[in-house]
């Protein structure tokens, strides 16, 4: 069986490179090799990873390239993305795009060179400039997760993102980005919540307010929400396989909280996912029987 080079071993590398470390073309296509992106290979062994791709795009895109979009964010720190999205985002000049490649994303953008910055050797659009670009391009859920996200680890603040947006003109999909600006809460402290907020605002509902903070007649807090409608005391919370760990300390917690008169109604991803006008008739149905 084929042995890897030392040289080539645990990271990616090109064809180039393999022929350096004396790898031929037909050794590339043995089962001791992964192909990652045209061009581009990997020691079988070594398992997929969003770093892992991200690596390996460095290696084939141009210096003119500027990470974007939700590469951009991860990068940042901030890694709201499905676990199975492994794209590579990349923005580039007019002009200077490079030829797509299967897992990574190309685009045409005008950037200042104050909408860059460094990272690691890397070029990334700017916390805000991230931002503004997810709120255009994505989805409108999926450009208020980034937003909501980015806000909420301080990288940005909203003022600052309403500003960038009024001082923009003529870019693609700008009025658009512009009006979910409405949307972002920096209190929200995950896509899931960002989530679960959209689908009852979406859905009619008032919008909510998050992470509220309850406390008892004798000022001791109590817990925290996710959504509150406080008028009418009902919470709203979405519960992930990461709650199952920390079950019985929410179990507590609500039941605290349904001690005091708190309504509380709790939703998983399928529910926002799958069934999302489920979750508003029921929050509207609470609502309409605490009016009542």
């Amino acid at each position: 069986m084929h042995r890897v080079p030392e040289a080539l071993a645990g990271r990616p590398f090109t064809i180039a490179m393999a022929a350096a470390a004396g790898v031929s073309a037909a050794q590339l296509r043995s089962r001791a090799y992964r192909l990652v992106f045209r061009g581009v290979y990997v020691d079988a062994t070594v398992d997929d990873s969003r770093e892992l791709r991200f690596a390996a795009a460095r290696l084939v895109i141009p210096e003119c390239g500027v990470a974007c979009g939700w590469t951009a964010a991860w990068l940042h720190g901030v890694d709201v993305r499905r676990l199975d999205d492994v794209t590579v985002h990349v923005g580039f000049p007019k002009g200077k795009r490079t030829r797509p490649r299967v897992g990574i994303g190309v685009c045409q953008e005008t950037l200042d060179p104050l909408d860059i910055v460094e990272l690691d050797g890397v070029r990334v659009t700017t916390p805000v400039r991230t931002a503004f670009d997810c709120l255009r391009w994505l989805y409108y859920v999926d450009g208020v997760v980034v937003a909501d996200a980015m806000c909420h680890a301080e990288l940005v603040q909203l003022d600052e993102l309403r500003a960038y947006f009024a001082a923009k003109r003529r870019l693609r999909n700008l009025r658009i980005g512009e009006r979910l600006l409405d949307l972002v809460d920096p209190k929200t402290e995950s896509p899931m919540e960002t989530r679960l907020r959209l689908v009852l605002i979406t859905g009619g509902l008032p919008a909510p307010h998050s992470q509220w903070k309850v406390y008892d007649a004798d000022g001791a807090h109590v817990g925290r929400l996710d959504l509150a409608y406080v008028d009418a005391m009902i919470g709203v919370e979405y519960d992930g396989a990461d709650h199952w760990n920390q079950r019985r300390e929410d179990d507590r917690r609500r039941a605290a909280l349904r001690a005091l008169g708190w309504d509380i109604h709790v939703f998983s991803a399928d529910d926002i996912f799958k069934t999302p006008d489920m979750v508003v008739d029921q929050v509207r149905a609470a609502l309409r029987t605490r009016a009542a």
